[in-house]
C-alpha cells in the first residue's frame, strides 16, 4: 500500500477515524449477549463508499491501534487491549477487512459488486466475531451464532443499504467542497 498521503487525504482519515469513534458509541446494549448493537458497521460502510478503499482500510486500522493502546474509543467508551482479546474484539478485527472490502467495491464504481463485497465482509466479520466470542467465553459454536450474528445480521444489512444510500449521495457535495478534481483522488 502506498503510504505516501496527502494533507487532505491524513485529514480525511483522521475525521473518518473520529467519526468511527462517534458511531461505536451509539450503542443498545443486549441482554443476552456481551456484544452490543452499535451504528459501527453503519460508519464502516458510509466511510467506505465515500472515500478511496485504502483511506477507509487505514482509518479502520488507525481505529482499532487507538484502542489497543487504551484510548476509548470502542464500544461503551472502553479501550485497551483487553477489548481486542475480549468477547467482541474479533468483530473490530473484522471491521478492518469490511472496510477494505466495501471501499474496494466503490473504488470500482459497481454497485452490484460492492453490494455483494458489502455482504461478504460483513459475513466475514460476524464469523470473525462469532469465532472470538465462542473461544473467549467458552460457549458452543450454536450459541456463538445465536448471539453473536443472529441479533444482527438483519440491521447490519439493513444498515449496508442506507449507508450506501447516504455515502452516494453526500460523496459528490463533500468532493465538491474540498476541491476535488476526480472522487478517485481519494
Amino acid at each position: 500500500m502506498n503510504l505516501h498521503l496527502s494533507t487532505k487525504q491524513i485529514t480525511l482519515v483522521g475525521l473518518c477515524t473520529a467519526l468511527m469513534a462517534v458511531f461505536s458509541q451509539i450503542a443498545i446494549p443486549l441482554p443476552f449477549t456481551p456484544v452490543p448493537m452499535t451504528l459501527q458497521v453503519f460508519g464502516i460502510v458510509l466511510i467506505s463508499v465515500i472515500v478511496e478503499y485504502k483511506l477507509s482500510t487505514l482509518t479502520l486500522i488507525i481505529y482499532t491501534l487507538l484502542g489497543a493502546i487504551g484510548i476509548p474509543v470502542f464500544s461503551g467508551f472502553h479501550g485497551g487491549f483487553s477489548v481486542l482479546v475480549g468477547p467482541s474484539g474479533g468483530y473490530i478485527f473484522g471491521f478492518i477487512l469490511l472496510a477494505f472490502l466495501v471501499g474496494f467495491g466503490s473504488y470500482k464504481k459497481n454497485k452490484l459488486l460492492l453490494y455483494v463485497l458489502a455482504f461478504l465482509g460483513l459475513l466475514l466479520d460476524l464469523m470473525l466475531g462469532a469465532i472470538q466470542l465462542k473461544y473467549v467465553t467458552s460457549i458452543s459454536m450454536t450459541a456463538a451464532i445465536a448471539g453473536g450474528i443472529m441479533p444482527f445480521i438483519i440491521k447490519d444489512c439493513i444498515t449496508i443499504f442506507a449507508a450506501v444510500f447516504i455515502g452516494y449521495t453526500i460523496k459528490p457535495r463533500l468532493y465538491f467542497i474540498l476541491g476535488a478534481q476526480k472522487h478517485a483522488a481519494y
